[in-house]
């Protein structure tokens, strides 16, 4: 099925400057308003494709960072070394194991723009966005560091103030933000989770 792509000022500041997707500029107004990223740190990227935040994220970590995305589709490869993807079901990810294979003891920030295809069927959507989560809030657990950032697209369904409340159970503090490069007809927000307990 042909996906239907609105073109908006931030799609084409997307094509002028380069990003593969308009969402990159949701992280960059996410990391100038609350700092979440560092110079030289390590990111996983979940659901990656087609790669606009690994972009973004490659110039946040610089050379001496390690930026990670997973995602079930192909993602051309960026330029540097420092940007590294692998093909998988992040709801299947050993994040172990990928720490093993890199040579790393935890990630310093956990990023996740993912969003699940959606049917129109209430039910079956809310599952598919509450599996996502868990597999996100598993990821975060088993693979982030003590006092590390996590960022996650959510959306306002039936199991929203649960997943804020296990977030917050989480981390030392979580933040609602909906970026201006966001569409005012969705109902996505983002998550930033900071400072892992």
């Amino acid at each position: 099925m042909a996906r239907f792509v609105v073109k908006d000022a931030f799609f084409t500041r997307a094509k002028k400057e380069g990003y593969r997707a308009r969402s990159a500029y949701k992280l960059l107004e996410i990391q100038k308003k609350f700092q979440i990223i560092r110079k030289g740190n390590r990111v996983l990227d979940l659901g990656c494709a087609p790669g606009s935040w690994l972009q973004a994220l490659s110039g946040m970590v610089g050379h001496e960072g390690l930026v990670v995305g997973i995602d079930l589709l192909p993602v051309v490869q960026l330029a540097g070394t420092h940007v590294i993807t692998r093909q998988a079901d992040i709801r299947d990810l050993d994040v172990a194991g990928l720490m093993v294979e890199l040579a790393i003891s935890s990630f310093d920030v956990i990023t996740c723009d993912i969003a699940p295809n959606l049917s129109g069927l209430r039910d079956v959507d809310n599952a598919n966005v509450a599996n996502l989560y868990a597999a996100v809030t598993m990821t975060a657990e088993g693979g982030l560091k003590k006092g590390g950032n996590l960022v996650l697209k959510s959306f306002f369904s039936e199991d929203f103030k649960r997943s804020l409340s296990d977030l917050q159970a989480l981390f030392s503090k979580v933040s609602i933000y909906k970026p201006t490069a966001s569409r005012s007809v969705s109902s996505e927000v983002y998550l930033v989770c900071t400072g892992k307990k």
